[in-house]
């Protein structure tokens, strides 16, 4: 990308300023706080003159082995950020006038402790939900609060990680089977970026050493990145269309004779109901949908199915749409008959380290049937909660259930570390309940996309200001150190779930506030202190256990996360005909659902809007929606895009880095061309998560509604078309027309 010379000039300015070394720099060891939702890296924070300079990797740390992105590298810059929140605020205006007045901390969780109660007395605790951020380790604070105050709505997104793991849970009895990376001969990189999500902590280094190595790389997405870049082959799928690929090669594995019968007849329940379910599900069916060649649908499906140590890598892309269910059930279904599970090269189960796993803090132990049945909009079906992470409402539908206060209301949200506006889709309707809504309070460390609706602000210190908590991986524990002191008058995520816990009542359940007192029930099982854990400046590396590998009596009867702990496979088997699902009203077998609007589902929409839209989250510069407010990132990615490919560009009359306008059904928005030859010449692709200015660099922001670069505008939210029916995973396809802004 052409570089802005004043952004440059400016950010060149900063490098300079920022820029220190010597012997009067202090070395702390601690976490990389800039994305996740995993654990952090390890990385030694810098302090020049007290300020916070600096980060570099830390090689003891098994995670990231010294190696990190271009985020933590702006860790510093994000710290000491304009936008930065330094007191909290009360509203003093209009909803939506942005107008407050400061206070202190403690003035500002009183009123939030007030409040609660008083919806709690008025309305029922269930009246209260709290909306999730991408997983973090606060996220069991949350779960905990919300059990002793008496409310099941923690609001899961519906698009991230839990969709792909509960069909994988329910089909192959695991939830995350990993790809073998270090032993497959063949690697299938399905709706995922490797290169850009969790870089440093291996993912792209795994890519490039298999490649090394000589393995065969399948890269099956719309646009072709990095990885794709690096693949032997790229399947450019119609963005939405997955299940129907998956569907189709199953079909030619099955119908050529490609699966393993040994591991069918032994494992496998329903395959004949498969076989016969199949038959209609040919390449030459899946074409007009996916916009692929029916003869790569078959290369690509025998060379899968003959090559001995093959693995699918399924990503975060598969779980936005309305089929997202069906596609991951098929893929999971695909790896099993191949023989491909547990099996060395292919999607493996490890067996883990070592540690002791430290406690939660999330009281599961209190779940109960008339608990499940308070939820105000299940984001799994009733039954199969709680799921891996605790009960949970969607997202999306709470706003829904404010607005049309079905099956009841929800009076309070509460956003810690989330921004539903440009989080989730329909920010319109979100919007609107955000102005109806009885009470919303924003918690965050800095300015929020939706903060002007807030009735209370509570800023909180950036990981870098605590020392808490520790972190742990699979067998990996550090104890956090804090590299400055915070900036104003705040304290962590995790001190306010405990002081607001003390100021509730429910002290007993929050340990008196003491954060020690919580640190250290969680560390009981490793029979140590977070003082004892602190005196490893490098934390403690555990062994990992021996692989074994075809562990399927015992994969099998993995027991479930809910209420029965009943196992996920029903019959021990593989569940290929879903007899679970079966029983509770939705389909056994892995169908198609179209996306609310697409080629081969809506094509009396083509002639107005031509081309297909979707968006992804993550790129070499930013993580969802934040961090453009730095610099140092900023300067990456200077502003909002979207990738065309040449001969829709031209036929418009489209240069690269114009300004165009992208319209949809549901909204418009005004973003940068960018000319990429690499993506199918039918689609557009935006990055999701645009609406921050970074005033260092003299850019401005962006609307969050009409007129912005907010990709949620752009989808149906219809409850009927638009989610899956068993996951609740949000479409994120819908067909555009796009042309210059200035036409």
């Amino acid at each position: 990308m052409k570089k802005n010379g004043s952004i440059d000039e400016k950010a060149q300015s900063m490098n300079k300023e920022n820029r220190f070394a010597g012997p009067d720099e202090k070395k702390i060891p601690t976490f990389c706080a800039m994305c996740g939702p995993s654990a952090g890296c390890g990385i030694y924070a810098y302090l020049h003159n007290g300020r916070f300079a600096r980060i570099e990797g830390m090689k003891e740390s098994p995670l990231n082995r010294g190696k990190n992105c271009p985020k933590a590298h702006a860790a510093p810059q994000w710290v000491y950020s304009s936008q930065r929140l330094r007191h909290p605020l009360i509203r003093a205006g209009g909803r939506g006038e942005g107008k407050f007045r400061k206070v202190t901390w403690d003035e500002a969780l009183d009123f939030v402790a007030r409040k609660l109660a008083e919806q709690k007395e008025a309305h029922g605790p269930e009246s209260l939900a709290i909306l999730s951020p991408a997983r973090r380790s606060y996220s069991e604070y949350l779960y905990r609060f919300l059990m002793v105050h008496g409310s099941p709505n923690y609001g899961h997104s519906g698009i991230c990680a839990m969709q792909n793991a509960f069909s994988f849970a329910y089909t192959l009895g695991e939830p995350r089977p990993v790809a073998d990376y270090e032993k497959s001969d063949l690697i299938v990189i399905w709706g995922k970026q490797p290169v850009f999500s969790g870089s440093s902590k291996g993912s792209a280094m795994a890519l490039v050493g298999a490649k090394a190595r000589g393995a065969k790389i399948v890269a099956i997405k719309p646009s072709m990145e990095p990885d794709a870049a690096l693949s032997d082959i790229w399947v450019p799928i119609r963005p939405g269309t997955d299940a129907a690929l998956a569907l189709a090669m199953l079909q030619v594995v099955i119908g050529e004779g490609l699966y393993d019968f040994d591991f069918v007849s032994r494992w496998c329940d329903g395959f004949g109901e498969l076989e016969e379910h199949v038959q209609n599900y040919t390449p030459e069916w899946a074409a007009p949908i996916t916009g692929l060649d029916p003869e790569q649908i078959r290369r690509v499906s025998r060379l899968y199915a003959t090559t001995k140590r093959a693995a699918i890598d399924p990503g975060n892309g598969l779980e936005h749409a309305p089929s997202a269910s069906d596609a991951v059930r098929a893929i999971a279904i695909l790896i099993a008959i191949t023989g491909h599970f547990d099996r060395p090269g292919g999607n493996i189960v490890p067996e883990g380290s070592t540690m002791p796993r430290p406690k939660s803090v999330h009281l599961k132990e209190r779940y109960t049937r008339e608990w499940v049945e308070k939820l105000v909009a299940p984001e799994f079906p009733r039954p199969f909660q709680p799921f891996l992470e605790g009960t949970s409402s969607a997202y999306y539908r709470i706003f829904e259930s404010v607005l049309t206060e079905q099956p009841y209301p929800i009076r309070t949200v509460i956003a810690p570390g989330t921004q539903p506006t440009v989080s989730t889709r329909g920010s319109k309707r979100v919007v609107e309940a955000l102005k109806k809504v009885d009470f919303f309070v924003v918690i965050d460390v800095t300015r929020t996309a939706e903060m002007n609706y807030a009735d209370v602000v509570i800023p909180v210190a950036t990981p870098y200001e605590a020392d808490h908590p520790f972190e742990a991986t699979e067998n990996w524990i550090m104890a956090r150190n804090k590299v400055i002191e915070p900036l104003g008058d705040y304290k962590s995520m995790y001190e306010f779930w405990l002081d607001l816990g003390v100021r509730m009542g429910y002290g007993k359940d929050f340990w008196d506030g003491s954060m020690e007192d919580c640190l250290n029930y969680q560390l009981e099982p490793l029979g140590m202190t977070i003082d004892e854990l602190r005196s490893h400046p490098a934390g403690i590396v555990f062994p990992m256990k021996s692989m074994e590998y075809e562990k399927y009596g015992k994969i099998f009867s993995t027991r479930s996360s809910t209420l029965s702990r009943d196992p996920y496979l029903a019959n021990g088997k593989v569940a290929i005909y879903n007899r679970v699902f079966e029983k509770y009203g939705y389909d056994p077998l892995p169908g198609w659902r179209e996306p609310p609007e697409s080629v081969s589902g809506t094509p009396e929409l083509l002639e107005r809007y031509p081309l297909v839209f979707s968006d992804f989250h993550t790129s070499k510069a930013y993580t969802a929606s934040w961090l453009r407010n730095v610099p140092y990132l900023r300067e990456l990615l200077p502003f909002p895009t979207v990738q065309i490919h040449p001969e829709a560009a031209s036929k418009r009359g489209i240069n690269d880095g114009d300004w165009i306008i992208v319209e949809s059904p549901h909204g418009s928005m005004k973003v940068k061309a960018e000319i990429n030859p690499g993506i199918r010449p039918d689609t557009v692709m935006a990055l999701h998560g645009w609406w921050q200015g970074c005033r260092e660099l003299g850019l401005s922001g962006y609307p969050v509604l009409e007129g912005g670069a907010n990709t949620n505008n752009m989808y149906c939210v219809d409850t009927e078309t638009a989610f899956d029916p068993l996951v609740t995973a949000m479409s994120s396809q819908t067909l555009v027309e796009v042309r210059r802004a200035d036409d």
